[in-house]
């Protein structure tokens, strides 16, 4: 005989099933037909849990035809879709220098989005993006269910705390996810924004990657990875996983026990470094000394001599980095993005580095989301969490 707790268990479950068919269904909705072939649950199971989440305002039925097929001789099938203003989470990526913030309703379409700067510090951060969030939701007429949000550093739950933060101070003493609960008034999960970069390629880019397993790798003002393993996040041991930029490349020439690792050649300091050293080298170029990360890349790809000898020592660098990456955990793509990592002419040069040196296999290709991928990556983090909420308030009692 089945206990209380066993029944809401299976309610749970059940009702987990039927809420990822929901959001899997095409946009002219659902009927409950569909949902018990798909899941194998009987008839009265799935209409008694469709009508729970009915009740709760959760799904309404549609004006939307039927697919022909699912229309047997008799009586056409009642057709179902979300309703999407039923429920809003909050998603934001904390970075240096500005932060995106933004509202997604239950099916993930972001109905309110802001760019704004960081502030001096992570409590003024923290301040803005939830300030901004409320008066979101004000507008919308809506509550969150969930929120996500990503930051520049590695987040260790155990603490609390946010470590390596270097571009951005006070996330050392911020106890992060405890403010941004306390601010926002929903559960948060607060994660790496790299990590959620990954994860936003992984559900939002806008092409027909299809992939489970792949590096989604940052090359900006630093350089920072985010692996998808058999379709999941990989975070390591102590959720460090993905911090490439301190790969060590190679000693430092005449200085015993200095090491130079990929941020050292390849973050936006370093190339600009690079270049002024390859100016007081003799190269030449069309460019002034201080040109900035992008035009020096512009101008490699016209053939400039002191960029095309910075080009090269970058590119020759990330190579290193990919290959060794394929070697260890074998992507089917490695997916650049940031400033730097996006841009064509960089990943053309790495492409060309891997071919030479018979390491064609690992596609590398630059990020189609740009600078939101992290913002999306946290909507789609966010929601699952809101998705869980819903089945474990609406659907798990013991009727």
């Amino acid at each position: 005989m089945k206990g209380a707790g066993d029944t809401r268990l299976l309610r749970l479950l059940n009702g987990q099933r039927i809420v990822d068919v929901m959001f899997d269904a095409a946009p002219g909705g659902f009927s409950r037909a569909h949902i018990a072939r798909v899941t194998g649950l009987s008839k009265p199971t799935v209409s008694s849990l469709v009508g729970d989440l009915e009740a709760a305002g959760l799904v309404r039925r549609s004006e939307a035809a039927p697919p022909s097929r699912a229309l047997p001789a008799g009586r056409p099938a009642v057709m179902y879709e979300v309703v999407p203003e039923s429920g809003f989470v909050v998603a934001a990526d904390i970075g240096a220098t500005k932060i995106i913030v933004g509202v997604a309703d239950l099916l993930g379409n972001v109905v309110a989005e802001q760019v704004l700067p960081t502030g001096p510090d992570a409590q003024s951060a923290v301040r803005t993006l939830a300030t901004t969030a409320h008066e979101m939701l004000a507008e919308l007429g809506g509550t969150a269910g969930a929120a996500c949000v990503g930051v520049p550093g590695i987040y260790r739950s155990d603490t609390d705390r946010v470590e390596r933060a270097l571009n951005l101070p006070g996330f050392a003493e911020l106890d992060v996810s405890a403010r941004l609960v306390e601010l926002l008034g929903v559960t948060v999960h607060v994660d790496n924004d790299v990590n959620l970069a990954a994860l936003g390629e992984a559900e939002h880019a806008d092409d027909d990657r299809d992939a489970t397993d792949f590096a989604a790798i940052s090359v900006g003002t630093g350089i920072g990875m985010g692996l998808i393993v058999d379709g999941e996040m990989y975070r390591g041991g102590t959720g460090a996983a993905g911090e490439i930029g301190s790969l060590i490349l190679r000693a430092v020439p005449g200085d015993p026990g200095s090491v130079l690792t990929l941020e050292d050649v390849v973050a936006a300091s370093a190339i600009r470094k690079d270049f002024g050293r390859a100016l007081e080298a003799g190269h030449s170029s069309a460019l002034a000394a201080d040109a900035d990360v992008p035009e020096i890349l512009a101008a490699a790809a016209l053939s400039d001599p002191a960029a095309t000898a910075v080009l090269t020592d970058a590119a020759g660098a990330m190579a290193t980095a990919v290959a060794c990456l394929a070697l260890v955990t074998d992507p089917q793509r490695v997916v650049l993005g940031g400033g730097i990592g996006a841009n064509p002419v960089f990943v053309q040069a790495i492409n060309d580095e891997l071919r030479r040196r018979s390491a064609e296999h690992v596609e590398v290709v630059a990020s189609t989301l740009g600078p939101r991928a992290a913002f999306l990556g946290a909507v789609s983090r966010a929601l699952r969490d809101l998705h869980d909420t819903l089945v474990a308030v609406h659907l798990g009692d013991n009727r």
